[in-house]
């Protein structure tokens, strides 16, 4: 069964993820410049492999730069207590050789375990490159403007992984999806700023699909679709005490295309307030 609860109020929280400055590798160690300009993946993934391999340890984007990122994947299994420490920005790179169709995510963590992706930074998805040329996805992406891949990336994701947490941080402007979880468990969200223009297309906030035990709260999303998506093999999530506008509101589905089955179960959404949205909370189904 599904049960969906709707109040509006506000209250404040005390959660929060164990961090210690001890044992911290900063990314401009591995050579990233930071400048906006130059591509700084190859630091962030010699930094990822420093850090993977050590237990309560934290990776460092520190603030004043703007670090150019493309496409990337912080892969496991690693040690656990791991925080990916954001103060700085990052930012997504559009060069088009850089992108094409087997990229999904511009930043993927998977099989991670006692994971945190923490800090007062920005993740930066540079998303009007691909809103502009949503509407060519059939035809001549030039038509758009642009060579990048019609079909615009989510900008973090994470997959199979499990206590895991995101706080404090900023993502803005994603091509698509802002924060997604797919096959996670144990996931706390709170505290998070998603911002898009309210004509961005398919940007959801947060999308969640076969994941279970996520609670997400004291955060606000103002995004051009579903403030959260809740998918098919979702079960204990927990929406609290978030802002929710512009948007397409919160909702579960669309469930059962093509005649298929699709399990949601024990869903709250409470505390929160949902403004200047075409829906408010919603199911959506396809049979």
């Amino acid at each position: 069964a599904t049960t969906v609860r709707t109040l509006l109020s506000a209250s404040s929280t005390t959660d929060t993820a164990y961090y210690s400055d001890s044992n911290v590798v900063d990314v401009t160690s591995f050579g990233a410049r930071g400048d906006g300009v130059t591509d700084d993946t190859k630091a962030f993934q010699e930094a990822w492999q420093e850090v993977c391999g050590k237990g309560s340890t934290t990776l460092h984007v520190p603030t004043g730069y703007r670090f150019l990122v493309a496409p990337v994947n912080f892969s496991g299994p690693c040690q656990s207590n791991i925080f990916f420490k954001v103060d700085g920005r990052i930012i997504a790179k559009l060069n088009a050789r850089d992108w094409d169709s087997k990229f999904l995510e511009w930043i993927n963590f998977s099989k991670l375990n006692g994971f945190s992706v923490i800090g007062s930074g920005i993740f930066d998805g540079q998303g009007a490159a691909w809103w502009k040329i949503s509407q060519y996805a059939d035809e001549d992406n030039s038509k758009g403007g642009s060579n990048l891949q019609s079909v615009g990336p989510t900008a973090l994701r994470f997959y199979g992984s499990d206590d895991v947490s995101v706080q404090g941080i900023t993502i803005r402007n994603s091509p698509q999806t802002h924060l997604k979880f797919d096959s996670c468990t144990c996931v706390k969200v709170f505290r998070v700023k998603i911002s898009s223009p309210a004509n961005s297309p398919n940007t959801d906030g947060i999308h969640l699909q076969n994941s279970r035990d996520v609670e997400i709260h004291h955060s606000s999303m103002a995004c051009g679709d579903d403030c959260v998506s809740i998918q098919t093999g979702c079960s204990g999530i927990r929406v609290h005490n978030i802002n929710c506008g512009p948007g397409n509101g919160i909702s579960i589905g669309g469930l059962g295309k093509d005649g298929t089955k699709a399990c949601v179960s024990n869903v709250s959404v409470y505390d929160s307030n949902i403004q200047n949205a075409l829906n408010g909370v919603r199911i959506k189904t396809w049979q």
